[in-house]
């Protein structure tokens, strides 16, 4: 049983990102090329990214508005997606079909294709408060992305809800400061090693890493493990 356990920390993955150019994607590239367990890491960009070299990342440049069709022949063989990618900006000024765009179809573009690629693991990052019956656009916008999520029907879907993201452009820099005066506020961390599957509803961060069902194994399903996770209302710092 020991030795048993001790094979099952070893799985080896490779992962495909989208958003690693931002706070949050940048954050999750570092961890993923930290970790011993994770062997390449594809990252899909809009322009070749200079800062992002490292013999673990492929760096995949593609035409957003063809992103499946490019992606598809390097997201071959990949175990896990992860996409921290939306409007970095403020939405309120932009056409709702752009946000859309952003939001909703690229993310949604990149899934499709890490699936068919072999993926089994999908982490999406949302918005706390995500509802595609809201009477707030954005949050509207945001449940949609998630249904879209749901709708791909991989092996396991990890939703990630932050409210509040330190080091964004969107966000009070005093935030910064004030946050961690309060336990829930602590900086998050990125668990992609850790057995430790993010909790529903959990009240401190939420990591957006390899859950306990791992890549290389099938989730227990109803009998088991819930292949469904939702972590709503965490504070991300960003960097």
């Amino acid at each position: 049983m020991a030795a048993a356990a001790a094979t099952e920390d070893k799985v080896e993955y490779t992962a495909m990102l989208l958003g690693a150019t931002g706070n949050v994607g940048g954050r999750i590239l570092h961890l993923l090329v930290q970790s011993p367990l994770c062997k390449k890491v594809v990252v899909v960009t809009r322009r070749n990214v200079a800062e992002l070299a490292n013999p673990k990342v492929q760096q995949v440049v593609v035409n957003m508005d063809k992103l499946q069709q490019e992606v598809a022949p390097h997201a071959k063989g990949v175990d896990i997606a992860l996409a921290a990618f939306g409007v970095g900006k403020g939405s309120a000024k932009m056409a709702d079909e752009e946000v859309r765009k952003i939001e909703i179809t690229y993310p949604t573009a990149f899934a499709s294709a890490a699936k068919a690629g072999g993926a089994r693991v999908l982490a999406m990052m949302t918005a706390a408060g995500a509802d595609s019956q809201s009477s707030t656009k954005y949050l509207r916008n945001i449940g949609d992305k998630e249904k879209k999520s749901e709708e791909l029907k991989l092996d396991f879907l990890g939703l990630y809800r932050p409210a509040v993201i330190l080091g964004n452009s969107n966000t009070p820099s005093a935030l910064g400061f004030v946050m961690p005066l309060f336990q829930w506020g602590d900086a998050v961390s990125l668990p992609l090693d850790s057995q430790e599957r993010p909790g529903a509803r959990h009240g401190r961060a939420v990591g957006a890493g390899v859950p306990r069902a791992r890549a290389g194994q099938r989730p227990r399903g109803s009998g088991g493990e819930d292949s469904r996770v939702q972590g709503d209302g965490a504070v991300l710092r960003g960097g």
